[in-house]
């Protein structure tokens, strides 16, 4: 409104010259911005061909030792949003594991499944690309797909394990039964 008013009070050849001056003005602004940034040093990184640099307390994708997972479930447990899924089969250190499944959809990289872990097996990395077309590829599978063969396989050593430890056990009693009739 004070410009309307000062229209009114100004003659159009003065209007003429306050115009051309706030034009001046503002270029010498605009090009005064552009030059500060022209001589700094770019912001942009070429994302493909130039990779950022990932700080140590950065959260990324989860990753797996499968030698070290005893199936505790903990990191299952601890889940406040149940993004893991974890099968597997055995106990304690001879286990196998079937499928470890972290749906990224859902995953709030709180890192508490790490945090709980007892043997450090689950940890995040550096990994950061989420990128995906559909709900399927948020889902990264940890552990790769075993065949029949290795399932079989592994069934096979356990139920050995299993009748070796019960053949000690039977061994031991004896033996605890044969001292206690000496005694």
């Amino acid at each position: 409104m004070s410009n309307t008013i000062q229209q009114k009070k100004r003659g159009p050849v003065a209007q003429y010259f306050a115009d051309v001056w706030a034009g001046i003005a503002t270029t010498y602004l605009g090009m005064r911005l552009t030059i500060r940034y022209f001589m700094t040093r770019p912001i942009t990184m070429q994302y493909p061909e130039v990779k950022p640099v990932i700080p140590a307390s950065h959260r990324g994708l989860h990753g797996l030792d499968e030698s070290k997972c005893t199936l505790c479930q903990m990191c299952v447990k601890n889940c406040p949003v149940e993004c893991i899924e974890l099968e597997g089969l055995g106990r304690a250190r001879d286990t196998f594991l079937l499928k470890y499944d972290v749906d990224y959809s859902k995953c709030l990289f709180c890192n508490i499944c790490a945090e709980v872990c007892p043997t450090s097996c689950v940890r995040l990395t550096e990994k950061y690309n989420l990128a995906s077309a559909t709900r399927d590829e948020c889902v990264l599978h940890l552990v790769r797909p075993k065949s029949e063969a290795e399932i079989e396989d592994f069934k096979q050593k356990q139920a050995q394990k299993e009748a070796e430890r019960k053949e000690e056990a039977e061994r031991k009693a004896k033996l605890a039964a044969e001292k206690n009739e000496n005694a």
